[in-house]
Order: structure tokens, then sequence, then C-alpha cells
């Protein structure tokens, strides 16, 4: 099992360099090709249509102003990737390639920015997204959405600043359910790479049995995996699944994507919403 191309979206916006550096770090075991791709909105989209009298003149100067915006963010997008991959010495090629390091490219697209990204991680392996800061980024939390949900593709999360490493000690939130089985399995590419790999259980109830399945599970694939439980102690789940991982000086949180809807409600509530907006390591998602 292995990583071979890995999608990340950049805007030109502050959140780039650490999306990227997250990316060159996971590219890194696998010798993979980091994909980075800055969609332009249809500038015709800044033209507010529903609004009356608006002269030619003025259409052209918002549409104008517009391409202009979107001309200086990919200035600032591509500066900011070049600077990455000179630091992760990843070289930069002009389309996916496979080869004994890590390369990179970096490609521009004019749509919706959710509906493209789609569309371009239906061949990639797993997507970067920046840290989500709640609730500024709203169009790349509607793409963060789209892809664990629709395109079901395993979502890595940066966290607020570059991580030092990714994947050398995991920790897997494990409640023995579906959600963190489908993210277990999902998550087995980083597993095989890992120094030290522990399923990370929360709470007081008592154990069914499942967690000796999984342990014996990736034994299978070679895997030695332990388990911990992190009592609540007051807090809540996600509080509690975060504070072990940092305990444990974990690199990597794997966990499932939790409740069943495509909503934002259910994606962006509950445990999702907190490690979403408060983790400060990588966090590997899938729903």
């Amino acid at each position: 099992m292995s990583i071979v191309k890995i999608l990340v979206p950049v805007s030109g916006g502050a959140n780039d360099a650490v999306a990227l550096a997250t990316a060159f770090a996971a590219a890194k075991p696998f010798a993979a090709h980091v994909a980075a791709v800055f969609i332009h909105p249809d500038p015709r989209e800044a033209v507010p249509y529903g609004e009356l009298g608006l002269s030619p003149e003025v259409v052209q100067n918002l549409i104008d102003c517009a391409r202009d915006v979107s001309a200086q963010a990919l200035k600032a997008a591509r500066a900011s990737f070049v600077a990455q991959a000179t630091e992760a010495d990843a070289r930069i090629v002009a389309a996916p390639v496979k080869n004994d390091s890590v390369t990179c490219s970096l490609t521009e697209r004019t749509a919706r920015l959710s509906s493209q990204l789609e569309e371009e991680a239906k061949l990639a392996d797993l997507v970067v997204f920046p840290p989500l800061e709640l609730p500024e980024s709203s169009e790349m939390q509607d793409a963060f959405i789209r892809i664990l949900t629709s395109a079901k593709r395993p979502v890595l999360l940066s966290p607020k600043s570059v991580p030092a490493s990714i994947g050398r000690h995991i920790a897997v939130g494990w409640d023995g359910g579906f959600a963190a089985s489908h993210a277990l399995t999902a998550a087995l590419p980083f597993l095989l790479k890992a120094e030290a790999v522990e399923l990370l259980s929360v709470g007081d109830e008592p154990d069914t049995g499942q967690t000796g399945e999984a342990v014996r599970y990736l034994s299978l694939h070679a895997i030695a995996a332990t388990h911990r439980n992190a009592r609540l102690e007051g807090r809540g789940i996600p509080q509690a699944l975060l504070a072990a991982a940092a305990e444990g000086n974990c690199d990597l949180l794997v966990i499932g994507g939790y409740g069943h809807s495509r909503t934002r409600e259910t994606i962006f509530g509950g445990v999702t919403n907190y490690i979403v907006s408060h983790a400060e390591l990588p966090v590997l998602m899938v729903h």
C-alpha cells in the first residue's frame, strides 16, 4: 500500500505555506507527487446581476477588478509553492510523475472551488486542506465537506503551524464503530510506515473485544499496535482525544468522520467541529 498523489488547494492566502508544508511532509515517506491546484473564481460572478441600472462600463470594471485580485492571489500562491517545494527539496515538474523522491506541480483552473476540487480529487489518494478556522473560511469548509462526504477521499487537515513530521507516531481514535474502522483501514499506508501506532479510546465504557480484534487485524499487516484509554475526567470526548494524542507525542491523529448527513450542521457538529477547529497536530479524517 502506498500514496502516490496528494492534492492540495492553494488560494494565495496566509495558510498556503502550512498546507503545502503539510502536504510535502505527508508525501516524503512515499516519494509521492504533490499536486497543488489554484482555482480561480469566475470573474463574472463578481457582478451583482440582481442589481438594476449597472452600465456596461461598471460591469466591465467589476470583472476587471475580480481578475486583478485573482491574478495577485495566484502570484502569492505560486511564491508559496516555490518556497515550500524548495524547503522540501521537491522537484517541480509540469505534470504528475512517479520518481524516487517527492515531485510537485501547480495547475490553475477557473471554476467553483468545491465542484472543481471534487473533480480533481477523483484521482488523488489524499487531499490536504489548510487549517479550517471557523467561521471565516466558509468556501474552503464547503469544499472540505464535499471532498469528505461526496468524493469520499481521505482528508488531511493541516495544523495551524508547520508540523515537524507526520506519521512517525500515530494515534487512531477508536470506538469500535464503522467510522473508526473505515478510518483505520484507509490510514494503512501511513500506519505501515509509522514507528509507533496506538488505538486511542476515550471514556469509561468497558471494552467489547473489538479493540483486541483491531490489534490482531493490524498485526496481520505487520503493524504492532498498542491500545490506550483516555479518561474523560470532566472533559468532552474531543478535548480528551486531542489531549491524549498530545500527551503521547503523536504527530498524526486518525479519526472517522462523524454523522451520516452531508449537511454542514452534522459534519461540523460535536466531535468533528471541535477537532477541526482546535487540533494542534495533523488530522487524517475519513467519512
